[in-house]
């Protein structure tokens, strides 16, 4: 007998979404990230790229890289402040950076809408079910999709939802084999 084929839209979709992850797998090991604690990939990094720094502090940074050297790397860092959001320039000492990883702003935009998106049309669904008279059906579920939409987006923009690319991790944050131990002579 032959090789057996999906019959139907959902067997269609089956079919894609197992290409799709088995894409999604075998991407995810071929750009394995080797030498992780090597600080030229911070060095290789271009002015302007968007990166978010950890600190071994446990403070984190998200924003433009400016510039990177052998001893440190300068950001101009997106910060809260009051009131609103300020930028403010930051230089870390590579012995202060415990990890370094590119921002995928967009991706964290999309998610944040399409979840903030979801959550309206779940309460917009309510409100619709819940209504007594049968005009303007629609009206609270769209406007309240639509602000949910917007509202994620806008937590989107300042929240890494999204992680991109581990790019740096100190040495002493990458997890190694223990060294073997010999007891001690008394």
């Amino acid at each position: 007998m032959g090789i057996r084929t999906p019959s139907g839209p959902s067997g269609i979709c089956r079919s894609i979404a197992a290409v799709t992850l088995a894409c999604l797998l075998v991407g995810s090991t071929a750009f394995s990230q080797s030498g992780l604690d090597d600080w030229q990939n911070v060095q290789n990094l271009q002015s302007g790229t968007q990166v978010v720094v950890k600190t071994v502090a446990r403070e984190k940074y998200m924003g433009s890289l400016i510039n990177a050297t052998a001893d440190s790397l300068s950001m101009n860092s997106d910060e809260r402040g009051f009131p609103g959001r300020v930028t403010r320039r930051r230089s870390i000492t590579r012995g202060e950076v415990k990890e370094v990883h590119l921002r995928r702003r967009g991706a964290s935009i999309l998610l944040g809408g399409a979840i903030g998106a979801g959550l309206g049309a779940a309460i917009g669904s309510a409100i619709e079910a819940s209504a007594r008279s049968g005009g303007d059906r629609g009206v609270a579920l769209t406007v309240l999709t639509g602000l949910g939409f917007g509202l994620g987006a806008l937590i989107g923009r300042h929240v890494n939802i999204v992680k991109g690319r581990r790019v740096y991790v100190a040495a002493s944050a990458v997890p190694s084999t223990p060294a073997a131990q010999t007891p001690e002579d008394e």
